[in-house]
């Protein structure tokens, strides 16, 4: 499977510790060629990605144009909406059990309720593909 991976930190790495791409090409068990495509064109397969990450002392994904940092931020937007959701619900409930509030505004309440849930997924999508 091939990936795609931030050429330019790459390059930027390697210079850092004043190796040539043939001497990293040696750290990483890879031909100075792959090194040379890798840097070139950023695209390469998961185990020589992982190969240059480990000869950088970097993990993998950090290389990655993409990095799963961006993702995880992701996960916690989303993780975040569900408990609001899920704490709102259980309030709703308790309120309703409780006799505190009619059927409408029981309805109501859950329609804002995923009308919050929605948009907040929206924006959390939307941010996420910047």
């Amino acid at each position: 499977m091939k990936r795609t991976i931030n050429k330019e930190l790459v390059k930027r790495l390697r210079t850092a510790r004043g190796w040539s791409q043939e001497e990293l090409a040696i750290a990483s068990d890879l031909s100075a060629r792959t090194v040379q495509r890798l840097e070139s064109n950023g695209g390469g397969s998961t185990n020589s990605i992982k190969s240059i990450a480990s000869a950088l002392e970097v993990e993998m994904h950090n290389l990655e144009e993409k990095p799963r940092t961006h993702l995880i931020g992701v996960r916690w937007g989303y993780g975040g909406v569900i408990v609001g959701v899920t704490l709102a619900l259980i309030a709703i409930a308790a309120n309703w059990i409780a006799g505190d509030g009619s059927a409408f505004e029981v309805g109501i309440s859950l329609g804002l309720v995923g009308l919050i849930a929605g948009m907040s997924c929206s924006f959390i999508g939307w941010a996420s593909g910047r």
